[in-house]
């Protein structure tokens, strides 16, 4: 699956670009709303959506309190299919939106980036399984330093359990490879940006970028 990643600044963008996009589904990123009064407005979108509010402390734009953060994601669960939530979140809050989430029939992806580097392929694999055993999807993102990392996240994903729902990525350029061929390894989805110039994360292509270069492989 490929999904939209919408930064617009308003609610109502974000209904619009996500409507007009050809992604199986959309990530809304609530960090980067000026303003979150009318963030039920989202709910317009018609495609499934994942909630998703990333904090400062772990690369996203939020720079309010925990509570304030998951009050925010707790806001979306009658209308989301997903909802992500980081696993380095203080486990109280963390657990009680997965409580939440489950009683509304709402998808957990429990998520971890890193902006600067790529730990170990064994530190991957325990973060993996750790995500696995609180939520109901594990997500791990990191910025490669050389083709190593890379490919010891591409491993990662050829190894996991046949079951295990897990979204790898490596980003930047030098990872941009694990954003066209996850999917096809067993990653749950991959991101992708509505337009050029509108990317959440970096070496994230575009949804039509990805859609060219995933149809090669089918």
């Amino acid at each position: 699956m490929i999904c939209a990643s919408l930064t617009e600044k308003t609610a109502d963008g974000m209904v619009k670009v996500g409507n007009e996009t050809k992604a199986d589904l959309v990530e809304v990123r609530l960090d980067f709303l000026e303003k979150t009064g009318d963030i039920e407005k989202i709910s317009k979108i018609r495609k499934p959506l994942i909630a998703t509010c990333m904090p400062c402390w772990e690369g996203g734009r939020f720079k309010g309190s925990e509570k304030e953060r998951v009050e925010l994601l707790e806001r979306t669960l009658g209308f989301a299919s997903h909802v992500t939530i980081e696993l380095r979140t203080p486990s109280r809050l963390r657990n009680r939106l997965i409580r939440q989430a489950r009683l509304k029939k709402v998808k957990t992806i429990i998520a971890f980036h890193d902006f600067k580097k790529t730990p170990s392929k064994e530190s991957i694999k325990r973060i993996i399984e750790q995500e696995s055993r609180i939520g109901d999807i594990a997500k791990v993102a990191f910025m490669p330093k050389s083709q190593q990392d890379v490919l010891n996240l591409i491993n990662i994903l050829m190894e996991k359990k046949p079951k295990a729902r897990v979204i790898a990525l490596s980003m930047g350029s030098l990872g941009a490879i694990t954003r066209i061929i996850g999917p096809f390894l067993g990653s749950y989805l991959t991101y992708g940006s509505p337009v050029e110039g509108k990317e959440a994360g970096p070496g994230q292509l575009t949804v039509d970028q990805l859609q060219r270069m995933t149809s090669a492989f089918k």
